[in-house]
């Protein structure tokens, strides 16, 4: 039960800095780059230990869920690295895949830690 409410509490934050990084008129901050990478690897670690578990409720959506996490990392990272050179469009994607990310979490957990 450890694990999910770390994995759960990661992806807040993670997507607290998510919304703060995209929402600011500055540049990205040193410390939100490494809240956000500590977040990965909290998350990361988390999600491993959680596997079985999401691989008995949906093998299926679980391989998705592993896949759409990964490629958020990466697309946080191009982001954070680039700056504020980026449309509007962008900035929306990234945020509904923070959030579908979440949401796919919560369907696999059936709900807990709820």
């Amino acid at each position: 039960m450890i694990w999910l409410w770390m994995h759960l509490v990661t992806w807040i934050v993670l997507l607290i800095v998510v919304f703060s990084v995209v929402f600011s008129k500055k540049d990205v901050s040193v410390a939100a780059k490494m809240i956000a990478r500590i977040c990965y690897v909290i998350a990361l670690v988390s999600g491993i230990m959680l596997l079985g578990y999401a691989w008995e409720a949906s093998p299926v959506l679980a391989v998705v869920k592993i896949l759409l996490a990964i490629g958020l990392i990466g697309f946080c990272e191009i982001y954070f690295s680039q700056g504020h050179n980026w449309r509007s469009r962008t900035k929306a994607l990234l945020l509904v895949t923070t959030i579908l990310v979440g949401l796919l979490g919560f369907i696999l957990a059936g709900g807990r830690p709820f």
